[in-house]
């Protein structure tokens, strides 16, 4: 069996026609591999739930996470990009049975992904909870940016109200006096003289007990905190629940991985994936 082909126009992407066509090439010319029967299960079924048309980049997205083993380590996948105002289409997660659960409003769908409405704050939450004291210690978040967040978006926080779990790409939010990512308390942070690069572009956050690895573009910081977090966090996208303050960036993918044997490898893998396709999404 060939596989998939990249530029082939008008292809049947049923699993029956799927063996009859060719791959192409990547970006380097280099000959790519056969999509495995399990991407294609997972494509298959999260493109029937999310009554999405049929995307070749995110299917082979899919194989290369399952040919890294980084598939049976992932908590929630989502792809925000859509031509449609429609929640169907990014409300399940990729990979898995996780889910989004938009509490009120609705975020504005583009071909960019997910934003902000200017005049009101939806709740949209990843449904899974996470354990950074216990199960999830060893967690992994990425974030696929179109468009640098202004004010940033979290995804949980201490029960002190001063203390959440937050990531301003633009590091602009003015509670935050120019933080990218804070952790716990603010000295849990990194700045953003630390990176100056464009705020868009993929981020991945590897959180391991009390140690960090951030990733951006051609950026890794790594840091130990003074602490770590006990408190259970569930993701909420794209706008504060503490801070109240909606971002008007745009988000293309988000993604969780947790797992004990999570490792510096998988980090560095997953960083090279979702960069690989963030213009072809």
């Amino acid at each position: 069996m060939s596989g998939v082909a990249i530029k082939v126009p008008n292809v049947n992407w049923s699993r029956n026609n799927l063996g009859t066509v060719d791959y192409g090439s990547d970006k380097n010319d280099q000959p790519l591999d056969t999509v495995s029967d399990k991407a294609y299960a997972i494509y298959d079924n999260y493109i029937t739930k999310s009554q999405r048309r049929d995307n070749q980049c995110l299917l082979l997205l899919i194989d290369d996470l399952v040919k890294a083993g980084l598939d049976q380590k992932c908590k929630g996948l989502f792809y925000f990009a859509s031509k449609h105002q429609n929640m169907e289409n990014i409300k399940y997660s990729v990979i898995g049975n996780n889910y989004l659960n938009c509490q009120s409003g609705e975020p504005n769908i583009l071909n960019d992904g997910i934003e902000s409405e200017s005049s009101a704050i939806y709740n949209l939450y990843d449904n899974n909870f996470y354990y950074p004291n216990g199960a999830d210690s060893n967690l992994c978040l990425v974030f696929m940016m179109s468009k640098g967040s202004t004010s940033g978006f979290e995804w949980g926080a201490e029960q002190n109200s001063g203390q959440p779990h937050v990531l301003s790409t633009a590091g602009n939010e003015q509670h935050l006096n120019g933080i990218i990512f804070q952790w716990c308390f603010k000295e849990n942070a990194i700045k953003k003289e630390e990176d100056n690069q464009s705020t868009d572009g993929v981020y991945v956050i590897h959180i391991n007990r009390n140690s960090l690895v951030y990733k951006h573009k051609a950026r890794t910081i790594s840091k130990r905190f003074n602490r770590q977090s006990t408190d259970t966090f569930r993701p909420r996208l794209m706008a504060y629940q503490t801070l109240n303050n909606h971002s008007t960036g745009a988000m293309k993918m988000y993604a969780a991985f947790s797992r004990g044997d999570l490792t510096a490898d998988d980090v560095n893998k997953i960083h090279e994936i979702f960069t690989k396709y963030e213009r072809l999404l």
